[in-house]
């Protein structure tokens, strides 16, 4: 009989020898985005990659999906992984919400006050942007019970286009993609999806998955509301909180009207619902500032970050009024929220990245650079670029066939192939978008040629879309 010792060195003595497609086809789910793509390092803005099994350098337009604000290989970052081991001999330590450890604790600080809410502020963390949804969630209806009005509100309202994650809770808020709900149940609470209120026309999925045409003007979002309360579609009196990302990821990167946000916001204010927003993407600099919520004027109640947060590493942070949250031992807690491993690397990324003046950097080269390059391809491609939308650096192309008014969602998945071979990463967004979510550290040196990534992307980006047109023989 073979002993577990000997079983165990004949299984991992094997594992090497499999090929990687066996590997792919009968052991891993491949729900990936290429199942011939395979990441394999990174540095700055690039990464190195198994492509069909060819070795190649990629620039990455998507920033490791918005994850890498600080550009890969961050020699910092290693530095901070490496004390972190050597002074806890351990990755994790102890469990944050079992026993306290000072990297958490050092950074619900820095991250109460540079949140710039009006109230006297609280953090919880998590482990991923679900999570964090998901925790804001459950702060919402404690808070009802804390405070001790209006119990009664148990719905929610999210927004068309919307990804706020794939748990169940997030899920019935989702509405980006029929295909990241179907098969699952989305009625874990009462909830409502509303018209994002853009302030430029694009292409949405409704809750049944057909493909919406929006174009409304600022008062036109707040009347539909209006209209959907009067009617009885949105109980708005057992309205817990709306959720909102104040650019639109997943969905597309629709950026919302100030007035219009301002107008929504105000409304459900005024109706004693909480605001929460969504900063998992748009947050720590990306569009500009900080937060995005701060080009808006408006004030939140509750705000979830993640993904750049801890350059990647799972790791999601709730800041909220104190009052709101929990104080009874057992009522929130995860084992891994808030490990000293990811606390002390994401108090590395806020130093970095406000030392580097990044928010700055990503208002600078996005807008200044970036966007107008982009609205450039847009006004010499207008048989196929609906529009160019965005804040920073982040920013979506739209794709459409002017003819019939519907999405170019092919013509948008062959020009991200045609550009993968000619060395830019870019991952597509909503229903025929492709994202530009580059690190904030991106060379956009137009004197060196070498050191213009930003540039190459942009012409790259050019290139591709002609090639796809010379290509397809209609737009669809």
């Amino acid at each position: 009989m073979n002993t577990d010792k000997e079983r165990a060195a004949k299984l991992f003595s094997r594992v090497e020898k499999i090929p990687r497609e066996k590997r792919e086809d009968s052991y891993a789910c491949t729900t990936v985005i290429d199942k011939k793509l395979t990441y394999l390092d990174g540095k700055g803005s690039r990464i190195m990659v198994l492509d069909n099994g060819q070795r190649r350098s990629l620039i990455d337009a998507s920033g490791g999906v918005s994850t890498k604000n600080l550009g890969y290989g961050n020699e910092r970052i290693r530095q901070v992984i490496r004390e972190v081991l050597r002074k806890q001999k351990d990755v994790f330590g102890y469990p944050h919400h079992d026993m306290q450890n000072d990297y958490a604790l050092e950074l619900a600080y820095v991250l109460a006050e540079l949140t710039p809410l009006k109230v006297e502020r609280e953090v919880v963390f998590a482990n991923s942007g679900s999570e964090g949804i998901e925790a804001a969630i459950k702060l919402c209806y404690n808070a009802r019970v804390r405070t001790g009005t209006q119990k009664h509100r148990k719905d929610f309202v999210a927004c068309y286009g919307a990804f706020h994650g794939r748990t169940l809770g997030a899920l019935s808020l989702t509405c980006s993609k029929p295909i990241q709900r179907e098969n699952y149940p989305t009625n874990a609470f009462p909830n409502y999806h509303i018209h994002f209120p853009a302030k430029h026309r694009y292409f949405v999925y409704d809750d049944d998955g057909d493909v919406q045409y929006t174009d409304l003007t600022r008062n036109e979002y707040l009347e539909k509301l209006k209209t959907a309360c009067r009617k009885g579609m949105i109980d708005i009196d057992s309205v817990n909180a709306v959720v909102l990302e104040l650019i639109q990821g997943e969905g597309g990167i629709n950026v919302p009207s100030k007035e219009a946000i301002q107008d929504l916001v105000r409304f459900f204010k005024n109706h004693g619902v909480y605001v929460v927003v969504d900063e998992i993407q748009t947050g720590l600099g990306r569009t500009g500032k900080l937060f995005a919520f701060e080009h808006f004027n408006i004030e939140p109640d509750v705000v979830v970050l993640s993904k750049s947060l801890a350059h990647g590493f799972p790791f999601s942070a709730v800041i909220y009024d104190h009052k709101m949250g929990w104080t009874n031992k057992g009522q929130q807690s995860s084992t891994f929220a808030g490990s000293p491993l990811g606390s002390a690397i994401a108090l590395e990324v806020l130093s970095q990245t406000l030392s580097k003046n990044l928010p700055q950097r990503a208002q600078e080269v996005g807008d200044g650079e970036l966007g107008p390059a982009l609205r450039m391809i847009e006004e010499e491609n207008k048989d196929v670029v609906h529009n160019v939308r965005g804040m920073g650096l982040m920013h979506g192309i739209e794709f459409w066939n002017p003819n019939t008014i519907k999405p170019a969602t092919n013509f948008r998945n062959e020009v991200v192939l045609e550009s993968r071979k000619r060395g830019v990463l870019f991952l597509d967004a909503g229903i025929s978008a492709i994202r530009i979510t580059p690190p904030l550290i991106i060379g956009s040196d137009s004197e060196n040629k070498r050191k213009n990534e930003l540039g190459i992307i942009t012409d790259t980006l050019k290139e591709s879309i002609r090639a796809v047109k010379r290509k397809m023989k209609r737009i669809n």
